[in-house]
């Protein structure tokens, strides 16, 4: 009897031991192997205008490696930050330090079947140049599925706008007292077999918050809480970096949209210059919507349907979605809320007052007048149609809404300044058609005057 006690002793120890061994394991992944990269053989960085814009191509290390080193301060003070709201977590809510980082290991764990895992060799090759720990990286790529945003996006077009071409602006709202923006930059990708994007964001995150890829891809985000939740499925910021790497066209994001495993509640919008057009999801971890210009589906009574418009803010137009939301006065209907009364309704009011006349100076005070007060961390316009950005950061606690905001030109941007004295040559020498006219008898032309000439005087 004792033999049989003492073995099934050990073998429940064993289990024990074999499962603490297991979750060990499974909260401290394994990671590939490092790799020799020179990161400025491919990569670089520049200012533009105050902006750092990293010049990322390759391999997903070796981007994540050139990202690490050309914005390694960047990137340990956007660890130090994170670090810090983690601190503020402890402090204000009196959860422990160790059970935060508990929650993001778990949190990362169930999502990590989900992610590709080329990103996951970006965040070593960006821990291996910038000398961060590789787990606080992992964890700072899963708080979109622990934390809210408020945010709100338009996209407007054709008959909305004063030329045709697609004006995306987006307002990211969260936290401006963290810091964050003092970490804020500009990445130009060309990742090996996909498509070249840029991606507005912060140092240490490889996700893409804001961006538009160059076949005139751009999108945006927006956070509706809602009571359908599950850890297991793609974090937003690497959903919306698959649609500028993947997607081509409106098509194409549609698909992915349906194929992906979302996680909480978010709304986007998705749109193409080229078509032009544009798409809002709105997700939970088991539903998914899609909404066009002017959609007949938008049933609810609050919805505002106008034709080359798409837009949104926290409230969902699905009323299955909106049933099992917690924001915007949810489950009852939104108004009264600033999601809906100042965000939503206040991008609906101002296409309806200027449509037919948008261009991105109206487009820009849209933005402007429809950002959080005091969680405008950055706001985008993008003139996806002609691949233009311009992009405000908030400063020092202030909304971006109140900053200047950056313009780039990613056609120009996306060639090595070698390679854009080139282009601009090129833009401005004359072709066949552009000769000069032959001059009239005993008119003298250029060649004919002296260098040393004195301008001849002209009579009012």
């Amino acid at each position: 009897m004792k033999r049989w006690l003492k073995r099934i002793s050990l073998f429940v120890l064993g289990l024990i031991l074999l499962a603490g061994v297991g979750g060990y394991l499974w909260l401290n992944p394994g990671r590939g192997p490092r790799e020799q990269v020179d990161p400025e053989v491919k990569g670089w960085s520049e200012d533009v205008d105050g902006a750092l814009v990293l010049h990322l191509k390759g391999s997903p290390y070796e981007m994540g490696y050139q990202r690490g080193y050309f914005a390694r301060d960047k990137v340990k003070l956007n660890i130090d930050l994170f670090e810090g709201l983690l601190k503020l977590a402890e402090q204000e809510v009196g959860l422990p330090r160790i059970a935060s980082n508990l929650i993001l290991d778990i949190t990362y764990a169930l999502c990590a079947p989900y992610i590709p895992e080329r990103y996951k060799r970006e965040m070593e090759g960006l821990a291996d140049a910038s000398g961060c720990d590789l787990k606080v990286i992992r964890r700072g790529h899963v708080i979109s599925v622990l934390t809210e945003r408020g945010c709100s996006t338009f996209a407007v077009w054709g008959k909305a706008t004063s030329d045709g071409a697609l004006l995306h602006g987006r307002n990211f709202d969260w936290i401006t007292s963290a810091g964050l923006e003092d970490t804020a930059v500009l990445a130009l990708y060309e990742p090996e077999g996909l498509q070249p994007f840029a991606s507005v964001g912060y140092a240490g995150v490889v996700g893409t918050l804001s961006g538009m890829n160059m076949a005139g891809i751009s999108i945006s985000q927006i956070g509706a809480i809602t009571e359908d939740t599950s850890f297991r499925g793609l974090p937003l910021e690497f959903v919306l970096r698959r649609l500028l790497e993947e997607c081509e066209n409106l098509e194409d994001a549609v698909a992915l949209m349906h194929s992906v495993k979302h996680t909480v509640g978010y709304n986007y919008v998705v749109a193409d210059g080229d078509a032009p057009g544009a798409r809002a999801f709105e997700t939970t971890a088991r539903h998914i919507a899609e909404f066009g210009p002017n959609d007949p589906n938008e049933t609810v009574e609050y919805a505002v349907r106008i034709e080359d418009a798409v837009f949104r803010s926290d409230e969902a137009m699905d009323p299955v979605i909106r049933g099992l939301q917690k924001c915007a006065n949810a489950p009852g209907l939104p108004y009264g809320s600033n999601s809906y009364d100042h965000r939503y309704m206040g991008i609906a009011t101002r296409v309806k007052e200027h449509y037919g006349a948008i261009d991105q100076s109206v487009a820009l005070e849209i933005l402007k007048a429809t950002a959080m007060e005091n969680a405008n961390l950055h706001a985008v316009l993008a003139n996806v149609t002609t691949r233009e950005l311009w992009v405000a950061h908030a400063a020092q606690g202030q909304n971006a809404s109140l900053q200047p905001f950056v313009h780039f030109d990613l056609k120009r941007l996306f060639l090595r300044p070698e390679d854009r004295l080139a282009a601009s040559d090129a833009a401005v020498t004359p072709g066949p058609d552009d000769a000069p006219e032959p001059a009239l008898e005993g008119e003298a032309t250029a060649a004919d005057v002296p260098e040393d000439a004195a301008p001849e005087e002209k009579t009012p």
